[in-house]
């Protein structure tokens, strides 16, 4: 495993990756993915995903949109396609079932960790559209999790992790 600090997302070097993208909703996952200049059709969201089984922002869809991800990751790491998860994976058990199936196909499992102060991912929070927006209450505990995966990561079996500070 090795873990380095990037300013920016590099490039994955090895084809086939599953990469999640872990950090508390509106820390800029999506934003650094498309920074970044990763393709749509690589990027496996539970937003979208739960937008495409219901509506924007219904979190009752959620069991369903983690189902249809399952299935897509499966398709893709069977596929040997470079994978972006944009998820916020602040929990070690939805981590960890990521690793599982990047190992179960033959593939590395690489995180990305952002890090954005709380307060700035309040203020974030609060310029999204309303059925975008997250409970403040359910943000700050994504924080403190988030924050706190960023010492489980080593021990959770990723191949790869690397870190990233964003905001001021």
């Amino acid at each position: 495993m090795t873990t380095t600090q990037t300013r920016a997302l590099d490039a994955v070097r090895t084809a086939g990756d599953l990469v999640a993208v872990i950090g508390a909703s509106a820390s800029g996952k999506t934003t650094l993915l498309a920074a970044a200049g990763i393709p749509s059709h690589q990027i496996v969201s539970l937003d979208r995903l739960r937008a495409a089984v219901s509506e924007p922002g219904d979190q009752s869809a959620t069991p369903d949109a983690v189902l249809l991800q399952h299935h897509l990751l499966t398709m893709r790491l069977r596929r040997g396609l470079t994978t972006y998860v944009d998820n916020t994976s602040t929990e070690a058990a939805h981590r960890l079932q990521l690793v599982e199936l990047a190992h179960q196909h033959g593939c590395r499992a690489v995180a990305i960790h952002l890090d954005l102060p709380l307060p700035d991912c309040l203020a974030r929070n609060a310029r999204r559209a309303a059925e975008a927006r997250v409970p403040e209450d359910v943000l700050r505990y994504q924080h403190r999790m988030a924050r706190a995966a960023r010492d489980l990561l080593p021990r959770e079996g990723w191949d790869e992790i690397r870190h990233h500070r964003t905001g001021h």
